[in-house]
């Protein structure tokens, strides 16, 4: 189920993002945080907290049938945490009384590092070109969740 709803909501995204008049618009935040989601449901069971007894037996098993290694991106914490606790970013931001926060979609990594420069948090931006989706996680720090296989940073 979540493997289906990850691949029809990343083609929804995709499609979101090659209309003109949706690709700044919350449809392409909501597809990708759909498509995240499953991705975060899938890496629970492939990688749960604490792997004993039958969940250790559980994700053994899952991982070699789907063969998934320990170096796959949907096994990260951090890309799962962006999307389950969303909230504590919102206490982040306004406890920090942030007065710019970015929420875009850039054409490319020139444009961001431009506009990162001044001071801003991060809710969400999509480096387009690349594929790149930027955040923060809970301590505020950098992370970037990338569609190349093997490719999640944490700053």
């Amino acid at each position: 189920m979540h493997g289906l709803g990850a691949e029809r909501d990343f083609r929804a995204f995709k499609d979101a993002l090659a209309n003109p008049d949706l690709r700044q618009t919350r449809i392409v935040w909501f597809h990708l945080s759909a498509f995240l989601a499953h991705a975060a449901m899938i890496s629970k069971y492939l990688s749960p907290i604490n792997p004993n007894g039958i969940k250790r037996d559980r994700m053994k098993a899952l991982r070699e049938k789907l063969n998934v290694d320990a170096e796959s991106e949907v096994l990260s914490r951090d890309a799962r945490d962006n999307i389950e606790h969303f909230d504590e970013r919102i206490d982040n931001w306004v406890s920090a009384d942030a007065s710019a926060i970015l929420e875009i979609v850039l054409d490319d990594r020139a444009v961001y590092d431009y506009l990162s420069s001044y001071e801003k948090r991060i809710k969400r931006v999509l480096l387009e070109n690349e594929l790149i989706f930027i955040s923060e996680k809970r301590d505020g720090s950098t992370l970037e969740i990338s569609a190349i296989p093997g490719q999640i940073l944490s700053y």
